[in-house]
């Protein structure tokens, strides 16, 4: 079954879905193909990973709690995630994980060093976004959060700029 998920989900470019909607059709019908999408975020293919990313991203949008069984596997290869594409689905998803206090801080500390870090506006777009809701739950992140908001917002380009005016303005942030 691997090899035929990885087929799916292979050729073409990274920035094009090709037929990871009918593969998040096949979650649907048989969740439990869950783990090998999560095992394709590090795929040696850049394609394969972006599109495995991407499926996890859409199913949780519809299933927040299939999230819920992957969330030891996604903080623990956090580092490991270094592919820009990637790092655009992995904050949509930790978003929806029934993180502890400690894993969120964790959760929260990497989507901004890749928010501060990734060539990726994208990058920075989905990790700012993801890190104003943990503040959102976890106030005490607050203190961190403000400063590297307000230095992102004055260096950043204009979708990252964008993103941290309606996060402060959400927030109530003076920036």
């Amino acid at each position: 079954m691997a090899k035929a998920l990885r087929d799916h989900l292979s050729g073409g470019t990274r920035t094009s879905v090709g037929q990871a909607p009918a593969v998040i059709k096949q979650v649907a019908r048989s969740p439990e193909i869950l783990d090998e999408i999560y095992d394709l975020f590090l795929d040696d293919d850049p394609v394969v990973a972006m599109r495995s990313s991407y499926v996890a991203m859409k199913v949780a949008e519809a299933d927040p709690e299939s999230t819920w069984g992957y969330k030891k596997k996604v903080l623990r290869d956090l580092p490991r995630y270094v592919q820009q594409e990637v790092r655009w689905h992995i904050p949509q998803l930790l978003i929806h994980m029934n993180l502890t206090r400690t894993e969120r801080r964790k959760a929260y500390s990497a989507v901004m060093e890749w928010s501060e870090t990734d060539k990726s506006k994208i990058v920075a777009y989905y990790g700012l976004e993801a890190a104003a809701q943990f503040v959102e739950v976890d106030g005490s992140l607050e203190s961190d959060f403000v400063p590297r908001l307000r230095k992102l917002n004055l260096r950043g380009a204009a979708s990252v700029s964008s993103r941290c005016r309606k996060i402060a303005k959400r927030l109530d942030i003076e920036l």
